[in-house]
């Protein structure tokens, strides 16, 4: 039997009947096959970054696997309707959640990547300015949407996504990552919406 994760990939032990005893909270053991999976490449993309790659995980079916049913058993009783994927590491999670969860899936693209009707965020980055663009229809007033990237680090790409999908008329009810500065590892919140990632990254 899987056991339902609780916060940030933990699961609670049962309390005693009488109370008596605290709940302790037991680490997902599929959470250090995920961490040891990543690969840190040091000065990339540029000097002084510390790059958390993604892609090893995506070569152990296992580690891949268990990180896609920890989202899913997260979000399976939430009334998801739709899973929004951020271009493009989100591409790669995004999907497999929304299949299993039986939710559609929206890309949320980088400019002049969607034909047709369009809608945009702009959104301010440390070295300049970025777009989100979603398809015009593709959330509608009572959706519960997901958001699904790879990492989180400044929180400026999921703050765009969540105005982008709320301009929609859709609810945004979390934001999920595989990878996060420490500072999300807790109770985070993002335009007032909660922020759900499996691992710190290595800085």
């Amino acid at each position: 039997m899987v056991e339902r994760g609780g916060e940030n990939g933990v699961s609670a032990a049962p309390a005693m009947a009488d109370g008596a005893l605290p709940v302790v909270e037991v680490e997902d053991p599929r959470l250090q096959g995920i961490s040891a999976s990543i690969r840190v490449v040091p000065h990339f993309p540029k000097p002084g970054i510390m790059f958390n790659d993604i892609t090893t995980v995506l070569l152990k079916p296992k580690v891949f696997k268990d990180a896609v049913d920890i989202l899913v058993e997260r979000y399976q009783e939430m009334g998801i309707t739709a899973v929004a994927g951020v271009e493009a590491r989100g591409f790669i999670f995004g999907p497999p959640v929304a299949l299993a969860l039986g939710a559609k899936f929206i890309p949320l693209r980088k400019p002049k990547k969607l034909p047709g009707q369009v809608i945009s965020e702009n959104y301010v980055l440390e070295y300049g300015t970025d777009c989100l663009e979603m398809h015009v229809g593709a959330v509608h007033q009572g959706d519960r949407v997901l958001i699904i990237d790879d990492l989180v680090a400044t929180g400026g790409t999921l703050c765009a996504a969540i105005k982008l999908l709320e301009r929609g008329g859709s609810e945004v009810v979390e934001c999920a990552c595989i990878i996060g500065l420490p500072k999300f590892k807790g109770r985070c919140k993002l335009n007032g919406k909660p922020v759900y990632i499996l691992v710190e990254c290595v800085l």
